[in-house]
């Protein structure tokens, strides 16, 4: 890194940036003018000189990748070429998986000896271990609330208007959980739709705030992104998976405790499924590297959903709570009154919204901090970056104060649903 005197940019003059994170106060500084040494990431000292160089090259080729991408007129449409090939990749790999079924099958139907049988069983365990796995609407009740109609009619009745705002189609199912995220997910091998929203993330969300949420994952609904990650997933995971599976200890076989008369087939052993592992894990890589970038390109299409639902300034406030997401956690503690968490949250997580948004170094340190080629989301930074350059948008869907308290009113008991959870997790709190 360059010499830097008296606090100034060495490109620009202008005054550096310090880390507004107190976790991380000796952080270098960048310029806020032109982000100079905004790309900087410190070594990682536990990991290999090796990986440090990699994971260095990998946030900086990210951080280039996502400031062309914030500098583009409007999303580049999704690349058919590289779909197409990942739809062929994922059909090809299910296709080798049911030959390999048919095969273990056959194996352990025909008998023939204890080989032939063994093999058959190690064919169908593969199988097993490689199945195509679909979400299950069990299995997300299991950390999450199904939410009906009746139970909160303003919410969706505001789902209602965006979907008839934006052409969108609307979820066959709301659920509301404990996380600082909302997403769209398909249920089942022929997908439901399920939106899933976090009652943390509502609560630190103003009214309007909450239909640009909504509005983004509507927009992921109308342009149907879920299907496509169904579509490409075998490509996406099988490579990877396979990778772990395989790959053998690193360690010396001394180190393992392994007899010496044995340490030849182990270190043997090592290199060729030690290679073999590299292998599928850069194949691995490169395909989601290629894939992150489409994903990454209908994020931006999302936040313009966002912005035409609820507006310009309410899609940039939003993408300003998602800067300082990882502050506000902390600012969701068991130690508040039972039945007034969600008031006490609340007013907790917007003054925290109201002190530390009033900065842009918080959208520039999530830049820095959410730099990869493998980032599935450009950085909150970028977003607003991008957002702001398109021209502006008045509200289409605008909550009335009637509206808010109520939709408050109905997110309330889900958070005092969370406070039971951690007062649980906590007993000797209470």
């Amino acid at each position: 890194m360059p010499t830097i005197e008296g606090n100034l940019c060495p490109a620009c003059q202008t005054t550096l940036t310090a880390s507004p994170d107190t976790a991380e106060l000796d952080a270098a500084p960048w310029c806020g003018a032109c982000e100079w040494n905004l790309d900087h990431h410190p070594d990682d000292r536990r990991y290999a000189w090796f990986a440090r160089r990699m994971e260095r090259a990998d946030r900086q080729a990210g951080f280039a990748s996502q400031r062309e991408l914030a500098r583009s007129a409007e999303p580049a449409p999704v690349r058919a070429g590289v779909h197409r090939f990942l739809v062929a990749v994922s059909a090809a790999l299910l296709l080798l998986l049911a030959g390999l079924l048919v095969g273990g099958l056959w194996l352990v139907a025909g008998g023939g000896g204890i080989w032939p049988v063994g093999g058959g069983l190690a064919l169908l365990l593969i199988v097993l271990l490689l199945r195509p796995r679909f979400t299950r609407l069990k299995k997300l009740l299991t950390r999450s609330y199904r939410v009906e109609r009746t139970n909160a009619p303003t919410m969706f009745q505001l789902i209602d208007r965006i979907a008839d705002r934006l052409d969108a189609p609307r979820p066959d199912v709301l659920l509301f959980d404990f996380g600082w995220n909302a997403a769209v997910v398909g249920i089942g091998p022929r997908p439901r739709r399920a939106l899933v929203l976090g009652v943390p993330l509502l609560l630190a969300l103003g009214p309007q705030e909450v239909v640009a949420l909504v509005g983004h994952e509507m927009g992921h609904l109308k342009y149907a992104d879920n299907r496509r990650l169904v579509l490409t997933a075998p490509a996406r995971t099988m490579f990877g998976q396979v990778a772990r599976t395989i790959r053998p200890p690193l360690r010396a076989p001394a180190d393992l405790g392994i007899d010496p008369s044995v340490a030849f087939f182990v270190v043997a052993w090592q290199l060729i499924a030690g290679t073999a592992s590299l292998l599928l894990h850069a194949a691995h890589l490169g395909i989601n590297r290629a894939a992150s970038r489409d994903d990454r390109t209908v994020e931006l299409r999302a936040d313009a959903m966002a912005a035409e639902a609820a507006g310009s300034a309410a899609a940039l406030r939003l993408l300003d709570v998602l800067a300082i997401l990882p502050t506000l956690p902390e600012y969701v503690q068991h130690y508040v009154p039972q039945g007034e968490a969600a008031v006490t949250w609340r007013r907790m997580l917007r003054s925290v919204r109201e002190r530390e948004t009033a900065t842009v170094a918080w959208r520039q340190l999530s830049i820095r901090r959410d730099a990869s080629l493998l980032s599935s989301h450009p950085a909150a930074g970028r977003r607003y970056q991008w957002l702001t350059a398109q021209p502006a948008r008045e509200a289409a869907v605008v909550l009335t104060e009637a509206e808010a308290e109520s939709l408050e009113a109905e997110i309330r008991p889900y958070a005092e649903a969370l406070h039971r959870t951690m007062l649980k997790a906590r007993p000797d709190d209470r």
